[in-house]
């Protein structure tokens, strides 16, 4: 029997691993293999090793580059779950509405999907900012505003959702995206190739039967569904905005 690795994005990791154990110990069952789960300390650890493994819970970004530059195939994505933003402001901002972003400077991580896809949902209101002043990560933009060094961010929303209700209080919400348009996927490498077809049944049918419900619960995940080229073609579309 051979022996694969599964990886999952940091992000996902960092509270309750064990959760992924599960489903893991589900995948190897279906596929009828053993599965071995490597968890990363960090995204770059992640990216290093992400092609070495045969199952991996990838976000957009690292799912396009597995399928276009790996040949992975994307099985399925959560139903319910996708990478949305929100727009935020200095706490002592007394506006509360979008249209203040027009020509206006926007702190962000301008490289990652969820700030592209903010970028779409102004541009489809009629709100185009005046610029985008770039840093390293989400809580930098959080950071940035509480000290009055800049005026308006985009948050990655499961980073907003996250911080504690001090860390949502430095900060004023005025809005956030409902695009749908990027998500996770779980991928398989073509080694798997051949159980395409086995895993894609299985993860289709898990929320319909209580061992397989029992797990999505604990991730999260109401229900999984496949992933379709069109749904990858619109995230390499955003992605390159």
């Amino acid at each position: 029997m051979a022996q694969f690795t599964m990886m999952v994005c940091p992000h996902d990791t960092v509270h309750e691993p064990e959760r992924w154990h599960r489903l893991k110990q589900y995948l190897a069952k279906v596929i009828g293999e053993t599965v071995h789960l490597s968890l990363s300390l960090d995204f770059p650890d992640f990216q290093e090793h992400l092609h070495e493994a045969a199952i991996v819970y990838a976000n957009p970004g690292d799912t396009l580059k597995l399928v276009d530059g790996q040949g992975y195939i994307a099985v399925a994505h959560p139903t319910n779950l996708f990478d949305e933003a929100v727009f935020v402001a200095s706490e002592s901002s007394d506006t509360s509405s979008l249209a203040v972003l027009n020509g206006a400077t926007i702190t962000t991580v301008t490289n990652l999907i969820a700030s592209k896809v903010a970028v779409r949902s102004l541009r489809k209101q009629g709100i185009t900012p005046g610029g985008f002043e770039h840093t390293d990560s989400w809580l930098s933009v959080v950071g940035c505003l509480w000290r009055g060094e800049c005026q308006y961010g985009i948050v990655y929303r499961d980073t907003y959702e996250g911080l504690s209700e001090q860390g949502k209080g430095m900060v004023k919400l005025i809005g956030n995206t409902d695009e749908h348009v990027a998500f996770h996927s779980l991928l398989i490498s073509p080694a798997l190739a051949d159980k395409q077809a086995a895993l894609t049944e299985a993860l289709l049918a898990m929320s319909n039967e209580p061992a397989g419900k029992a797990i999505l619960d604990e991730l999260k995940i109401a229900a999984w569904a496949p992933v379709t080229s069109e749904q990858l073609a619109t995230m390499g579309a955003v992605m390159a905005e």
